[in-house]
C-alpha cells in the first residue's frame, strides 16, 4: 500500500510539473506571438505613416555637396561668361551670341534653385520653406534644364549651318530671328511647367517632415516625353557634329578656316555634355519612374535601392552641366578668351583693395625709375 501511494504521489507530482511547464510554455509562446504581432503592427503603422526614414549617404550628403560645388563654381563661371558676352555689345550682331547668352541665363536660373535643394537634402529630405517656393524651385529646376538642352540644340544647328550652309539665309540664324526663337523657347517651357505650378507639390509624409516634388503618381507621361525629347536632341547634336566633321575632312587645312574649326569644337563640347551629364539621367529615368510607381508612395524601411542611388548620382551629373558650359566657351568661341581677360581687368578695378595695391605699385615703380634715372 505504501509503495502504491508513493507511486501515485510521484505520478501526480510529475503530472503537475508537466502541466505547469506546459502552461509556462504556452504563456511564453503567447507572449512571443503578442510581441511579434505588435512589432508587425508597429512596422505597418510606421510604414503607413512614413516614419521609416533611413539616412542615405548619396541623397543626403553627396548630392547636396555636389549642388553646393556647382552653386559656387557654376554661378561664378556663368556670370563672368554672361558679362563677357554682353561687354561692349549694346546690340548683339550674331545669332550664335544670342543663343550663348540664353544658355548662360538658363544655367544661372538652374543654379539659383540649388540653394533650396542643398538645404532640403542636407536636412534629410525635409522641406522647411513654403509651398510657393517648393513649386517655383521644382518648376524652375526643370525649366532651366530643358531650356539649356534646347539652346544647345540651336547652337549645334547654328554651327552646322555655319560650316555646311553658309550661303542660305535661315531666319533663326539671323540676330532678330534668334531672339524670336529664344523667346519662343522660354514661353514653351514655361507653358509646360504650368501644371506643376498649379498643383500642390509639398506633402507631409511624416508627422514632422515635409517632402517637396516627391509625389510620383501620374507623372509617367512627362517622363516618357522627357526621354523622347532628350533622344531627339542627342540625335540632332550627334548628326550636326558628324556632318561638320565630314565637311572639314573633305577640305584641306588651309581652306577650313579658324571659325569652322571652332564650330567643330563647340559642337563637340555640346556632344560631350550630352553624353557625360545628360545621357545617364535620361537612360535611367524611365526604370526609376516605374520603380517609384510600383512602390505607390509607401516608404521602404530597408537600405536604399540601387536604382534610387543611380538616379541620385545621375542628378548630380546633370547639375554639373552648368559648370562645363563656360569651359566650352573658352575653347570654342572666337575672341572669348581676350574678352574674358578684359572683363577680369574691369572686375579687378572695381575692387578697392586691388586699386590701392595697383596705385601703390605704380607709385613705387615711378619713384624707382626717377631715382635710377
Amino acid at each position: 500500500m505504501l509503495e502504491r501511494n508513493r507511486e501515485n504521489t510521484q505520478k501526480e507530482a510529475v503530472n503537475k510539473m508537466g502541466s505547469e511547464l506546459w502552461n509556462v510554455t504556452e504563456e511564453s509562446l503567447n507572449l512571443v506571438g503578442t510581441m511579434m504581432n505588435s512589432s508587425e503592427n508597429y512596422s505597418s503603422i510606421s510604414r503607413a505613416a512614413g516614419t521609416c526614414d533611413i539616412w542615405d549617404p548619396v541623397k543626403n550628403f553627396i548630392l547636396p555637396l555636389t549642388y553646393l560645388v556647382v552653386l559656387v563654381v557654376g554661378l561664378f563661371g556663368n556670370c563672368v561668361a554672361l558679362l563677357t558676352f554682353l561687354r561692349n555689345d549694346r546690340k548683339v550682331k550674331k545669332a550664335i551670341r544670342v543663343y550663348l547668352i540664353n544658355l548662360s541665363l538658363a544655367d544661372i536660373l538652374f543654379i539659383l534653385t540649388l540653394p533650396f535643394w542643398v538645404v532640403y537634402y542636407f536636412k534629410g529630405g525635409d522641406w522647411i520653406f513654403s509651398e510657393a517656393i517648393c513649386r517655383l524651385a521644382g518648376s524652375f529646376y526643370y525649366i532651366a534644364t530643358y531650356s539649356a538642352i534646347t539652346f544647345m540644340i540651336l547652337i549645334s544647328i547654328n554651327r552646322y549651318c555655319t560650316v555646311r550652309m553658309r550661303k542660305q539665309n535661315i531666319p533663326f540664324n539671323k540676330p532678330i530671328g534668334s531672339i524670336y526663337t529664344c523667346v519662343a523657347v522660354w514661353i514653351f517651357w514655361f507653358a509646360c511647367s504650368i501644371p506643376a505650378l498649379m498643383q500642390q507639390q509639398s506633402f507631409k509624409r511624416e508627422f514632422t517632415v515635409t517632402k517637396c516634388f516627391e509625389e510620383y503618381s501620374d507623372r509617367t507621361v512627362y517622363v516618357y516625353a522627357s526621354f523622347t525629347f532628350f533622344l531627339i536632341s542627342l540625335l540632332i547634336v550627334l548628326l550636326s557634329y558628324l556632318s561638320i566633321m565630314k565637311s572639314l575632312s573633305s577640305q584641306g587645312k588651309a581652306s577650313q578656316g579658324a571659325h569652322r574649326r571652332l564650330a567643330k569644337s563647340m559642337v563637340l563640347g555640346m556632344l560631350v555634355v550630352f553624353l557625360v551629364c545628360v545621357l545617364p539621367y535620361h537612360v535611367f529615368l524611365i526604370p526609376w519612374e516605374l520603380s517609384q510607381a510600383n512602390s505607390k508612395g509607401v516608404p521602404d524601411c530597408g537600405p536604399p535601392k540601387a536604382i534610387d542611388i543611380i538616379h541620385q548620382l545621375n542628378m548630380a551629373l546633370l547639375s554639373m552641366n552648368s559648370c562645363i558650359d563656360p569651359i566650352i566657351y573658352c575653347f570654342s568661341v572666337k575672341r572669348f578668351r581676350k574678352e574674358l581677360k578684359k572683363t577680369f581687368h574691369k572686375l579687378m578695378r572695381c575692387l578697392p583693395i586691388q586699386v590701392h595695391t595697383f596705385e601703390a605699385s605704380e607709385i613705387h615703380i615711378r619713384s624707382t625709375s626717377l631715382t635710377t634715372s
